[in-house]
């Protein structure tokens, strides 16, 4: 004895063709925005995280620089007749080249108040690229007799 009588005509049979034609429709449209969502997001931790490699490479450089004393920095940096250090390839970080220039601050374009002529600016620059575009991080201090 059955209890309930089937009413509907496809029984226990499934979902008919036009009803997964459908949600197939919806699920291939809702697909391709979350892989770019996807696709954004790891752009975007990619990119924040070559900056923040960029940042610490000039705070290193800049510390180095600063740590040598103020003459010998005048010595290798002013007296070289080069204000401009390019090296290419950073140590361990083959995608990324940095600039480090010292010149005296007095020098510098821009300053309209009158520095101490023993004040010398030392400005780090790191560069990368990021789908053929040119990104820097510059960071930039000063170094003075004690």
């Amino acid at each position: 004895m059955k209890l309930f009588k089937s009413s509907n005509l496809r029984g226990n049979c499934g979902y008919t063709f036009i009803e997964l034609l459908v949600a197939i429709t919806i699920l291939g449209l809702m697909i391709p925005p979350v892989f770019g969502l996807f696709t954004n997001s790891f752009f975007a931790i990619t990119s924040a995280g070559q900056q923040t490699a960029a940042v610490n490479l000039s705070l290193e450089k800049l510390e180095s620089v600063k740590a040598a004393g103020y003459d010998d920095v005048k010595k290798r940096y002013i007296s070289s007749d080069s204000p401009l250090l390019n090296e290419e390839n950073v140590p361990g970080w083959p995608q990324f080249r940095r600039e480090t220039r010292v010149t005296f601050a007095s020098e510098v374009a821009g300053t309209d108040h009158m520095l101490p002529p023993e004040l010398l600016q030392v400005q780090v620059t790191v560069y990368w690229t990021i789908r053929n575009k040119e990104h820097s991080e510059t960071l930039t201090s000063y170094l003075s007799k004690r």
